[in-house]
């Protein structure tokens, strides 16, 4: 008798995760993820350690630089970036202009030599590990930075939530918006789903999906300012509000049995001097919604930088989205989250799929 294995069984898929979503990745600014560029400066080599506290004291009033770096490797010593020094300029030369006692003077030039150091500080410390071959750099470790880039930033409930609101995305896209982008608003605090927009037919610059999403929040909040001939949800009395929410989207996902454990609404707004402030709690705990202040905004599609603008002055907290997009400002052609003097940032996430894994 011929006796064959039996066929290996599949892993059991949740209700509502397909293969579609494999999992998350953090989008962080480019410090983070290049190699630190490295910058050519003079050194020189101390006869004895001796020489080092005058040495070192003379520097550090007279050429305070490498502020990110430990100045002292052994007896070698870093005197300055070797793009200071003129043309045709020797160590000396250039030294002489800043006064130096004679003795210190003397010590910076012996073994002169040039070395290649790291230009900035390391962030994580895979970074920190590879400035090491060249010289010392201080390292101060971020563990939640670390972990955005290990992924290990979410427990698993949350993981699995965030990759449930992306699978979302692709079946209201499917199945409810013609296969046009979607974008869902969630207070994290429930969770719950706090708006759901959809690009209609005909898309003008200020009916982005990002655009409708923030002003239906803004009417979950009774304002709101695009005129559009969606039916809304029918509001319930409560603590909650359904008004951001369209009725399509309500619908369709209230008649699939795997979607009627979600929670839907937003916390109603109310007065700030009702507001009971509690120490260290954010914004939206202690005075209720403002726009997008603390939520998580779910999109299809990677914002334009319209739309990644719009993000910022409404406050959000997230931004996932599933795609890249030709004139995306978060990962494909900017960084929009990451530039500093911005008065408001948010974390920004992908979700990776079959087809985008190759590519992170």
């Amino acid at each position: 008798m011929d006796i064959t294995a039996p066929p290996s069984k599949r892993a059991r898929k949740s209700p509502y995760l397909d293969e579609d979503i494999t999992g998350i990745r953090a989008i962080l600014s480019d410090e983070f993820d290049e190699d630190i560029a490295l910058i050519k400066a003079h050194s020189c080599q101390l006869e004895t350690k001796q020489q080092l506290q005058a040495v070192i004291q003379e520097l550090s009033q007279k050429l305070p630089h490498f502020q990110h770096l430990k100045r002292v490797q052994d007896r070698s010593v870093l005197i300055c970036p070797s793009s200071e020094l003129g043309v045709s300029q020797s160590l000396e030369q250039h030294l002489e202009q800043f006064a130096f006692s004679e003795h210190v003077l003397r010590a910076l030039c012996q073994g002169v030599r040039v070395v290649e150091v790291p230009e900035r500080m390391p962030r994580l410390r895979v970074q920190y590990e590879k400035t090491l071959k060249h010289w010392p750099c201080k390292f101060h470790p971020n563990h939640y930075s670390e972990s955005l880039r290990n992924g290990s930033n979410f427990s698993s409930a949350q993981r699995t939530f965030h990759k449930r609101m992306g699978q979302l995305l692709l079946r209201l896209s499917r199945d409810v918006n013609a296969n046009r982008p979607v974008g869902i608003c969630v207070d994290p605090r429930q969770p719950s789903i706090v708006s759901i927009a959809g690009t209609g037919e005909v898309c003008k610059p200020h009916e982005h999906c990002c655009m409708m999403l923030v002003d239906f929040v803004a009417r979950s909040q009774e304002g709101g300012a695009t005129q559009t001939e969606v039916i809304f949800t029918e509001d319930s009395k409560g603590e909650s509000t359904l008004r951001g929410i369209p009725k399509a989207y309500y619908d369709y996902l209230m008649n699939n049995e795997d979607c009627r454990d979600l929670t839907f609404g937003a916390e109603k707004s109310r007065e700030c001097k009702e507001a009971n402030p509690v120490q260290g709690a954010d914004n939206l705990a202690k005075f209720g919604p403002y726009l997008c202040t603390g939520y998580d905004v779910y999109l299809l599609q990677e914002p334009c930088l319209m739309c990644s603008m719009a993000l910022v002055h409404s406050r959000a907290k997230r931004v996932f989205f599933v795609k890249n997009s030709d004139n995306g400002a978060l990962a494909t052609r900017f960084q929009l989250h990451s530039v500093r003097e911005l008065n408001h940032h948010y974390e920004v996430f992908q979700f990776t799929t079959e087809e985008n894994e190759d590519l992170t």
